[in-house]
């Protein structure tokens, strides 16, 4: 190998983790953070009493919002998974007892009142433990779909839903059936406003 080559391949070799390191940044750009309470959550040992989080590093497009409408009014909300399956991560959970899902799907809308409704969705079913009375409704759903409503200053609550329990939204994709009585397991859900 001569010189020039040898010096190109030590360059190439040197400037290919800061390039990657750079292409993940940009991806893992948070939009949204939003902090929360989990209900009862002295259940779930020492971090219930501290704040967790959700962060949206991308909102799913219109395209997919469309796609999971059609999967869940065409195929019902069981197949929602598969409506997921090749979407690009769209952002994480961090959970009581360190547990980190990974988000599929972010979709947010406004209300008339000047608040907003979120709807996140993961691959995997949620392992909501620190409740005991909600634990093995959600034993079987392989994924969770989480529902946040907001007020107009970013604060609000938030409740989750196991996949008999979501129904086909045409600005959302996807909402929960009958949110006014799904139990509350995420309270003082505040917006964090320095990454809106």
């Amino acid at each position: 190998m001569t010189r020039t080559k040898w010096l190109i391949t030590c360059g190439v070799a040197l400037l290919l983790p800061s390039l990657v390191t750079a292409i993940h940044a940009e991806t893992d750009t948070v939009k949204d953070r939003f902090t929360f309470v989990a209900a009862n959550g002295s259940k779930a040992g020492p971090s219930g009493a501290g704040r967790l989080e959700l962060a949206v590093t991308r909102w799913s497009t219109d395209a997919e919002r469309d796609r999971v409408h059609s999967v869940v009014t065409k195929e019902g909300s069981d197949q929602l998974r598969n409506a997921l399956a090749d979407a690009y991560a769209a952002g994480w959970i961090h959970w009581p007892g360190q547990l980190d899902y990974t988000l599929r799907y972010a979709r947010r809308t406004p209300r008339p009142d000047g608040g907003e409704d979120v709807v996140l969705v993961t691959d995997s079913r949620t392992w909501i433990g620190w409740d005991p009375s909600h634990a093995t409704s959600w034993t079987d759903a392989p994924f969770t779909v989480i529902q946040l409503r907001l007020n107009k200053d970013g604060a609000g609550e938030g409740r989750l839903s196991p996949a008999n329990k979501i129904r086909a939204d045409k600005d959302l994709g996807i909402v929960l059936e009958d949110y006014p009585n799904q139990p509350t397991l995420l309270t003082d859900v505040q917006r964090d406003r320095n990454t809106s």
